[in-house]
């Protein structure tokens, strides 16, 4: 709403109204500026001087951009606390003892795989990597491929299981990587939003958790996701235990 650089050229009276405009954006929208010169103790002009200088042409102009930015305030409040009641369903969905159905396949998988690599792009890829460790640390051969572009090895793969992660579903590069894992005998088990995505139709199996899909500041800007990745590291991380328990107990029958 305000430039950092025109704030600069604000004075000392200026700058007052500025950081009282900032810390009661709510109380000004509703104000005249008559009342907004009395609660910041200057007069009218000053108030009109400094809203020049931050690039409105007067109250009005301003009163309306105040507007924009409080309705976006609580679009994006209202968007984090409708994200929270999926999140709490879905934790209460998989500590459901039916929900068996879908992880067991996928910690079958696990179990008959001597590799795990995990791949994914953007946060994806920073989940995979944390993945990797995750279940490194409960003593299995992982590990996160960074660089969407490495080559597949051609050889080797059969006992491999290939942990791609994507919230769309429909990033090109993962496409292809998947094609080359399948191509030379590795298995696809794919944690997605959508069970209809390219990736989850592509994999041997695959586990969608269903968050709304929130994009970045930039609409346009497809590579920005912000869909809330809760669900996702919970799944690693019940994945890897469920794997972990069914190994210790099938040693000790």
């Amino acid at each position: 709403m305000f430039d950092s650089q025109k704030v600069k050229e604000l004075n000392e009276l200026e700058l007052m109204v500025y950081r009282y405009i900032l810390e009661h954006m709510e109380e000004v929208y509703s104000m005249t500026i008559r009342e907004l010169s009395d609660n910041c103790h200057v007069s009218t002009s000053t108030i009109l001087r400094g809203l020049n200088k931050l690039g409105y042409s007067g109250y009005s102009e301003f009163k309306y951009a105040l507007k924009e930015e409080l309705s976006q305030k609580r679009q994006s409040f209202e968007a984090f606390y409708d994200a929270n009641v999926h999140v709490d369903a879905f934790l209460k969905k998989v500590n459901n003892e039916s929900y068996h159905a879908v992880l067991d396949p996928a910690v079958d998988l696990i179990l008959t795989s001597k590799h795990l690599v995990f791949t994914g792009i953007g946060t994806s890829g920073t989940l995979g990597t944390y993945g990797s460790r995750y279940f490194s640390n409960l003593k299995f051969n992982a590990y996160a491929i960074t660089d969407p572009f490495i080559p597949v090895p051609t050889r080797g793969l059969d006992t491999t299981l290939v942990i791609t992660l994507s919230v769309s579903g429909e990033t090109t590069e993962i496409i292809k990587q998947i094609e080359d894992f399948k191509r030379y005998g590795a298995k696809i088990l794919s944690i997605t939003n959508d069970q209809h995505s390219t990736i989850a139709q592509m994999a041997d199996f695959n586990i969608s958790y269903y968050m709304p899909e929130v994009s970045g500041p930039d609409p346009t800007d497809a590579a920005i996701n912000l869909t809330t990745q809760v669900p996702v590291i919970a799944l690693l991380e019940i994945l890897a235990h469920q794997a972990y328990q069914q190994e210790n107990n099938a040693k000790t029958e």
